[in-house]
């Protein structure tokens, strides 16, 4: 019984912080001077909100996920997807992973470089308890500067392509 009640009490608290989240998140991107109705992407899945931003060069999504398991919280994700792989680049990979695990650990603080889906992408994560308005809108300033500031030297250093030269 007491199981019960307290799977039913710690939904209601991800619950409240994740419309918490949902405030914070769009009060961010209104603080950038963008209409939060006008960047809103369509979700599924885990989504349960989704944004994209334009920071430079880069594109930069925000997205909020419920938990998946009674036990976990929901996550603010910040990803900006900055180059895609080629086959071409199959010869350099492990010269370019090297790369940019050394810039996640000299360069890059409160993001890093990860491999989604086959694209190199700038991420940055956190439960969303507890959350306040300086931690998104910093989540959102360190993906958008470390994308835009590293998409054309990767590509200039390893061939690879930059997402905004494939994507309108």
């Amino acid at each position: 019984m007491l199981a019960a009640h307290l799977g039913v009490s710690m939904m209601a608290r991800w619950d409240a912080d994740l419309a918490t989240a949902v405030q914070l998140i769009e009060g961010a991107i209104r603080a950038m001077g963008l209409n939060p109705s006008f960047t809103r992407q369509p979700t599924g899945g885990s989504v349960i909100l989704r944004h994209m931003l334009q920071r430079g060069s880069a594109n930069v999504y925000v997205s909020l996920h419920r938990p998946i398991r009674d036990d976990e919280e929901g996550i603010l994700r910040v990803l900006s997807p900055i180059a895609r792989l080629s086959p071409a680049m199959k010869a350099r990979e492990a010269e370019l992973f090297r790369r940019l695990l050394e810039l996640n650990g000299s360069e890059i603080l409160g993001a890093a470089f990860a491999l989604v889906e086959g694209e190199i992408a700038v991420i940055a994560e956190r439960s969303v308890q507890d959350l306040d308005a300086s931690e998104v809108e910093a989540m959102l300033r360190v993906v958008g500067t470390v994308a835009d500031d590293h998409d054309d030297s990767l590509s200039q250093e390893f061939g690879v392509t930059c997402i905004r030269d494939t994507r309108i």
